[in-house]
């Protein structure tokens, strides 16, 4: 058995997953929306009985492991061991031989930028007295500097990693046939991922070359958009503090992380992606945006908040005064000064709710159009009302036109039924179907197979007065949403089926072993009596071939 075979047999995938996401039941799977891309319905489904998840939107599936992977945006390796150390699993595994050679390959570098940085006094100079930074903190921040760049090309030889860093782009060839460092004349300031292994690096210039800041080229361990700088310092700074702050730049967040706030982060030089959306999300339920307060800066925040509310996030706005980034701010005005500041940061929907009221006419509308897509980008339908209702409260307006009421009957269905049931035959029986609807491609319980059919013969004497009385507002979308997921959790059945079939083959044959029994009753015992009718039926059908 292999390693990775070792920890997905130790691990509960639904467990695993739940940590991350909020799953629900349906039927023999569980459901929620998909994390890997911008998912209005649940396409998401975990399969406890195979230990596997797929989405039915992206198309991403795997294991448990494959999972954490692309969740933390980690190598599968990484993963693997980051479940084993949270799990507590005793397991010994390593990074892959490639990805294992680039981090050490990176981890090298450090050394060798320090030295370049206590030869150059100009160097030295510019962190210690320009950019006001303590020995102590360009010591734990590893900060080093690439001199004219020639020199790394002698030293990665002698360490045996100039392959490596040629891969990485961090070496490239002149006109003249010399290799130079990707990084020369610059700060160097090494990037961490979150679980503190050396990715990329940054490079600052300070003699006025352009642009300010260069990253390290994307490779198989470092993709520039998923990674947010001071992640790792500051996943251990939430454990005390309930919100994180993100800033714009490297230096930032070094000053930030200097003077106590450590629970600060910054992209790379890109706006705010989904990514990073997702990698706030995971760490906190709240975060403050911290960017200058001219209009580039609050451009940047709400471009930024836009794609942040596509997570279950309360984004606060905190706006430097204008001409200031945190790192000037905290050098001229002091930590207190920045924590009161800190201590005003205003909700999102609050600012926009408020410069509508507070604005001109002419620019009202535009105003309220940022709300409306603001609103559009919310995935939670409930938090999407409570800012429409909010909207109407404070300024008397209808953000999308003039509301009708609907009066709901409450009835409710009798129990074991579920609610996509419910919806489905709601569907046959109040709309037209152009195409023939085959209930064998859906997982219906025996109670709702019944009354299907029913239904699709005409047979009215038969079917159940709740049914008529029952809630038919928006029931396009409703039926649609209800064949998705009943067609959904057929096919994982089908999967699991599919397992069943082959182990019965073997128990029946007497070639099982006693792990394949085991796993054929348990498999068994977990399907439901609708499921295990259907399971009969799937048996029938192969059985007949």
């Amino acid at each position: 058995m292999s390693v990775f075979e070792e920890i997905r047999s130790k691990l509960d995938i639904v467990e695993v997953i739940s940590e991350y996401l909020p799953l629900k039941r349906v039927g023999s799977s569980y459901a929620t929306r998909c994390p890997f891309h911008p998912d209005s319905t649940p396409s998401f489904y975990v399969s406890p009985s195979r230990q596997i998840w797929k989405c039915f939107g992206c198309g991403k599936g795997g294991d448990v492991i494959k999972f954490v992977a692309e969740y933390e945006n980690i190598p599968y390796a990484e993963a693997a061991r980051l479940l084993a150390e949270r799990y507590n699993l005793d397991v010994k595994i390593g990074p892959s031989e490639r990805e294992g050679k680039y981090y050490s390959a990176l981890r090298k570098l450090i050394p060798f930028y320090k030295e370049q940085l206590v030869k150059s006094k100009e160097a030295k100079d510019y962190l210690l007295k320009e950019r006001k930074f303590s020995p102590y903190v360009v010591e734990d921040f590893k900060l080093g500097y690439a001199s004219d760049g020639f020199l790394l090309a002698e030293y990665a030889k002698r360490e045996g990693i100039f392959d490596q860093l040629l891969e990485l782009k961090h070496l490239f060839k002149t006109p003249f046939g010399k290799y130079r460092d990707f990084f020369y004349n610059r700060i160097t300031i090494p990037i961490k991922n979150i679980t503190s292994k050396v990715v990329a690096f940054g490079g600052r210039s300070f003699k006025g070359e352009l642009p300010k800041y260069k990253n390290s080229p994307n490779s198989p361990i470092f993709q520039k958009e998923k990674t947010l700088f001071g992640v790792n310092r500051a996943k251990e700074y939430l454990k005390d503090r309930d919100y994180l702050i993100v800033v714009e730049g490297y230096f930032d967040v070094i000053r930030l992380h200097s003077v106590g706030f450590g629970n600060s982060v910054a992209p790379l030089g890109t706006a705010l992606t989904f990514h990073h959306g997702r990698a706030i999300s995971r760490l906190t339920k709240r975060v403050v945006l911290l960017f200058d307060g001219d209009s580039a800066g609050l451009k940047a925040a709400l471009e930024g908040a836009k794609r942040l509310l596509k997570f279950p996030l309360q984004v606060d706005l905190c706006f430097l005064p204008e001409g200031e980034d945190p790192d000037s701010f905290v050098l001229k005005r002091g930590v207190k000064a920045l924590r009161e500041l800190l201590q005003s940061a205003t909700p999102l929907q609050n600012f926009l709710i408020e410069r509508i009221k507070n604005s001109p006419l002419q620019k009202r509308e535009q105003l309220i159009n940022l709300y409306r897509e603001m609103v559009s980008s919310i995935a939670d339908p409930l938090v999407r009302e409570l800012w429409v209702k909010e909207f109407r409260n404070s300024t008397g307006l209808n953000l999308f036109g003039k509301n009708k009421k609907v009066f709901i009957k409450k009835v409710e269905p009798p129990k074991g039924l579920k609610a996509s049931e419910v919806d489905f035959l709601l569907g046959l029986l109040f709309l037209d179907h152009k195409e023939e609807i085959d209930l064998k491609e859906y997982n219906l319980s025996p109670q709702a197979r019944k009354i299907a059919e029913a239904i699709l013969k005409g047979e009215k004497e038969k079917l159940p007065s709740w049914l008529f009385e029952m809630d038919t507002f928006s029931l396009e979308k409703r039926f649609s949403l209800a064949r998705e997921q009943l067609a959904v959790e057929f096919k994982i059945l089908e999967e699991t089926f599919k397992t069943l079939w082959e182990l019965e083959r073997k128990v029946k044959e007497g070639k099982a072993s006693q792990e394949e029994l085991a796993t054929y009753v348990k498999l068994l015992g977990e399907l439901s009596e609708g499921e295990k009718l259907l399971y009969r039926r799937f048996k029938e059908k192969f059985q007949t071939l």
